[in-house]
């Protein structure tokens, strides 16, 4: 008896050592989510219930476009998906979601007003969805949204046959949505990619979707930003506990793409400040642009595609003071990221 006591304490204690050793791990020891191997239109599961569907897409090929990527997060009774796209890819996803789950489609967030995150809202409205989306993004939607849709739907059938639905909740700071399975929580952490940019982070899971404040490759369209204040909301993604950030374009990645995508931003910042100051034109100052590690990162040189000059002179003209940010939002963004002349849709 005494025998059995005696071992049933060794049990128990080590037992007890192991529960505590896992507490007291580190979390730069433990183990993070693998990054997985993606093609286009594929998806993955990157945590228990959380799919990523990676959406086609070129910075150089005009005809490879998709819309943006897809996160859906399978809570106990219903599904919450990070962005609504274009009608017509809306409808894929929708069709993909129910291939991974029979939960009903409860609530999609629109990380900003653009087009190819916003324009689908009616076709998961259908679904019996509510649309999400920041206070000023919901503005923007409101206010600029029917115009924009017409221009829209001159270069898309799927937009001439669709409407614009408009927000259903809209958020000031930050947005909850919690189980005993699931947790996701929307910030909007201030002017980045546009000035009602929203990003979800599953705490859980360590898992980011930032929507475009941060994208994997040559896909930063500036004209609706706020460089400095991008910069802010980024150095502060970068505080939180994360392993995976999936971006509203191109692959995901691990954390590192937040400084990634901060650099590009800082570097431009000060190559155009400098040229600034040795009074050089932004034709100039465009010319002799030249990041090598921005090439390796996506491929493309950082002025080699029309959008990449334009924000060249975005930047320019913030730092000479002649962009108003509160305004920004209300005209066309680029639709595609082709070398030549740029077409754009209203709102993207």
């Amino acid at each position: 008896m005494l025998q059995r006591l005696a071992l049933l304490t060794v049990v128990i204690g080590i037992f007890a050592w192991a529960v505590l050793a896992s507490h007291d791990t580190p979390p730069e020891a433990r183990r993070p989510l693998p990054i997985p191997a993606m093609q286009f239109n594929d998806v993955k599961e990157l945590a228990p219930g959380v799919f990523f569907r990676y959406a086609s897409i070129s910075a150089t090929d005009p005809s490879i476009f998709g819309g943006s990527n897809h996160v859906w997060i399978v809570f106990k009774d219903f599904v919450v998906v990070i962005d609504a796209n274009f009608p017509k890819e809306a409808a894929d996803v929708v069709a993909d979601i129910k291939k991974t789950t029979k939960k009903p489609i409860k609530y999609v967030l629109d990380t900003h007003h653009h087009g190819d995150h916003a324009y689908g809202n009616a076709v998961w409205a259908k679904e019996g969805a509510q649309i999400i989306a920041s206070k000023p993004a919901a503005r923007l939607l409101k206010t600029t949204g029917p115009q924009a849709w017409e221009e829209a739907a001159k270069t898309r059938t799927d937009i001439r046959n669709s409407e614009l639905k408009q927000a259903d909740i809209s958020f000031e700071d930050k947005y909850e949505i919690q189980d005993e399975t699931q947790h996701v929580i929307f910030y909007n952490l201030g002017h980045s990619h546009t000035i009602g940019d929203a990003v979800a982070y599953l705490p859980q899971h360590k898992i980011l979707c930032t929507g475009d404040a941060c994208v994997n490759g040559a896909f930063n369209f500036m004209g609706h930003s706020n460089s400095a204040e991008w910069i802010r909301c980024l150095d502060t993604m970068a505080k939180w506990d994360i392993d995976i950030i999936c971006p509203g374009h191109g692959k995901p990645a691990h954390k590192d793409l937040l400084e990634k995508q901060k650099r590009y931003f800082r570097e431009l910042r000060d190559a155009v400040a400098k040229g600034i100051g040795a009074k050089k034109t932004v034709e100039e100052i465009t010319q002799n642009l030249d990041f090598p590690w921005y090439k390796e990162w996506t491929g493309v040189g950082v002025v080699e595609t029309e959008m990449n000059k334009n924000n060249v002179k975005h930047v320019y003209e913030e730092l000479l003071g002649k962009i108003d940010h509160s305004r920004l939002g209300g005209g066309p963004a680029p639709l595609n990221w082709s070398n030549g002349r740029v077409t754009t849709v209203a709102g993207r």
